[in-house]
């Protein structure tokens, strides 16, 4: 392809037109075709957990706060091949996602569609998916940037927030992401960075995002964010979405004043080529029981038990000969936010939590079901009669397995979580039958952390397994009955309660960051009588344990390893989590960050040497009057563990660099 020659056998009216979205087709939005030049349509679809398109029986997959608590890169590339087979079979070229925004703040309604409360994990785990998706030829779009991290008032909310913290924090998940996948597109969002909006900021996009990371793909706005084209242009935009009708009249009033010049517009429309001239996408190899089956393992890997007591779980006949299960989700899940995130597969495809655990155990357990609560309803007016008769339902139960959630409308798109703790209709149920003396474990359904202080110490087990997706059915009873071992842990903090401190939502037209970088675990770290449990915490059916911990640097590296057993007596796999902190440092720092981790499989009584490698570039911290990253020179404190609270190995590494630091000026990477 010879993109000169196109551009120049373009009209000015046709590269205007280029700039923005086509006319719709087949339900799907598709940008603007040149037939004359052989420039056909390239489709595009939400969302980031599957192909939105109600009536065509698409995948539903894991929601991206389901598959982070997985900690597995090699899952979310598998993930995101399996959901390019999707768009392949459905004719789409892009899938717009995933999202790499951190969980500021509990209420989030999207909180569903992102990784994690840190960026480290954000960035890794979205740079798997955007590879395993580009590997089949279906274009990724990496979204919403930036600083999008509530949904009230997105539209016109202000982000103030120091630079530095924007760099290390809020940044940082794309940074990492784009240099480690190379999305095809990064979508602006709605909200304004210190008064500007982010579809018209220079700042973060032509001179952070383009100038300093490199990024050579096509910036395409969120549907609606754009305000001014012959700004948005300038400032590093390429492409305006949805449909501008006005486009022509207002770029050629732009180029009449000089706020736009005819470089720039064919600047925007050579990187919209790449992708319209792109190669076909792979071949349609699809086989929707295959994608089922994706959808039933990748679930299985962000489950996490968060608490086991006196062995409840797993439910095996040796332990229990009567079980009941208690509530609506049991039967009809909770798989999917809403919003631009709802994925429609047919109900057959749907598996019920309920009816897969009689598939394992029925044959061999007395298992029973009571409805009890449903998952709309928010009141327990009139509840006790139900418990009264519940508790004779389940008299001679052994164990009562709660199924539990969110109400269906409270992870979503454009409006924030009311509340951060479930539908109450369930505690009356799960404090009765605790009082009753039986095993009590509980399996929550929702798209983020929850506050669960006023119940959580009437059980025994508690699962924690998000929005799974069409397979999450099978994925929990796998885990409840011990046909899998669970080996999820927390992408983000489980507190007691509601944060005071943080500013949310503000006034409706801007919002501070006052809390500076505590943020998620690392607010925590310094008050951890708030955790109920901990970024990073998940337990297992085995047990593993860290020894021979060994540190080592050298001019550009930090290496740390050590001794990883399986002391039990099942398989499992363990994530072992790397952080490191700098006690005595010339800048504001938190306790500890998570610099590395990897997920390792191991049989019973096995045991490996792991190794975790960081790059001395990654420990810099931005300075503003320098503008440029610092790799400050000391001693670091380094922590291996299993959570970001249950470290089981500390050491010390000295970082020696130039005098009087090793500076990294704008337009050098912070990564190796």
């Amino acid at each position: 392809m010879d993109k000169n020659a196109l551009i120049n056998s373009m009209t000015l009216e046709e590269k205007m037109l280029f700039l923005t979205q086509g006319e719709k087709a087949s339900g799907y939005e598709r940008t603007f075709a040149i037939p004359r030049l052989g420039i056909g349509a390239k489709y595009l679809a939400d969302g980031p957990h599957g192909v939105r398109a109600e009536g065509q029986n698409c995948t539903s997959f894991p929601n991206l706060c389901c598959m982070a608590s997985s900690w597995d890169r090699d899952m979310l590339y598998k993930m995101g091949v399996s959901l390019a087979d999707d768009c392949i079979h459905h004719n789409i070229d892009m899938l717009l996602g995933p999202g790499a925004n951190i969980k500021r703040h509990i209420l989030c309604g999207r909180n569903f569609e992102y990784f994690s409360e840190d960026p480290v994990l954000s960035g890794e785990l979205a740079a798997g998916y955007i590879n395993g998706l580009q590997s089949r030829g279906v274009a990724a779009c990496l979204k919403h940037y930036a600083l999008n991290n509530q949904e009230k008032d997105r539209e016109y909310t202000s982000v103030e927030v120091d630079e530095r913290v924007m760099r290390e924090i809020y940044l940082k998940s794309f940074e990492i992401a784009i240099k480690k996948s190379a999305p095809v597109a990064v979508m602006c969002s709605y909200n304004k960075v210190d008064s500007v909006w982010c579809s018209e900021n220079p700042f973060l996009l032509r001179e952070i995002l383009k100038n300093e990371w490199g990024y050579r793909g096509i910036l395409m706005s969120d549907w609606g964010a754009v305000h001014d084209i012959t700004k948005a242009l300038p400032a590093g935009l390429d492409m305006q979405m949805p449909r501008n009708r006005n486009i022509v009249a207002q770029l050629t009033e732009g180029l009449k004043n000089g706020s736009v010049t005819e470089e720039q517009i064919d600047g925007a429309v050579c990187r919209i080529l790449d992708f319209a001239c792109s190669p076909d996408t792979a071949e349609n190899c699809y086989d929707r029981q295959k994608q089922h089956e994706v959808a039933r393992v990748a679930a299985r890997s962000g489950i996490v038990l968060l608490k086991n007591e006196r062995e409840a779980l797993p439910l095996t006949p040796k332990k229990y000969s009567k079980i009941t299960i208690v509530g609506e989700y049991a039967k009809n899940p909770l798989i999917c936010g809403q919003g631009s995130a709802e994925v429609y597969p047919d109900s057959e495809y749907v598996d019920s939590p309920y009816a897969e655990i009689e598939k394992m155990l029925g044959d061999v357990v007395t298992l029973d079901y009571y409805e009890g609560y449903k998952k709309r309803e928010f009141s327990d007016k009139m509840l006790w009669p139900t418990v009264k008769d519940f508790a004779s339902h389940i008299e001679k139960s052994d164990a009562v397995v709660f199924f539990v959630g969110s109400m269906e409308s409270e992870d979503t798109e454009k409006y924030d979580r009311r509340t951060a703790e479930l539908n109450p209709n369930f505690e009356l149920f799960i404090k009765k039958a605790y009082d009753m003396g039986k095993k009590v474990i509980a399996v929550i359904q929702s798209g983020g952390a929850v506050i669960i202080e006023d119940w959580k110490n009437k059980t025994h087990a508690i699962l924690q397994t998000w929005l799974g997706g069409e397979g999450a059915g099978n994925a929990i009873a796998s885990v409840l009955t011990g046909d899998f071992n669970p080996c999820g842990k927390l992408s983000e903090t489980f507190p007691t309660k509601m944060r005071t401190d943080l500013e949310y939502p503000g006034d409706g037209l801007k919002v501070t960051y006052k809390e500076g970088f505590d943020v998620g675990y690392r607010y925590y770290d310094k008050h951890p009588e708030e955790i109920a449990f901990p970024f990073g915490h998940g337990l297992s059916y085995t047990h593993f344990d860290y020894s021979d911990l060994q540190i080592n640097t050298n001019e550009s590296t930090l290496n740390v390893n050590f001794k990883l057993r399986n002391s039990g007596e099942c398989d499992g796999h363990e994530v072992v989590q790397l952080y490191i902190g700098k006690d005595v440092s010339c800048v504001t720092r938190s306790l500890k960050e998570l610099r590395a981790f990897e997920k390792v499989f191991l049989k019973a009584n096995e045991e490996k040497e792991v190794s975790l490698k960081v790059d001395l570039c990654d420990l810099a911290y931005y300075n503003r009057s320098l503008h440029g990253w610092i790799t400050e020179p000391g001693i670091y404190q380094i922590y291996v563990g299993s959570s970001s609270r249950d470290i089981r190995l500390i050491g010390e590494a000295e970082i020696k660099t130039k005098p009087p630091y090793s500076v990294q000026k704008l337009g050098e990477s912070t990564m190796a």
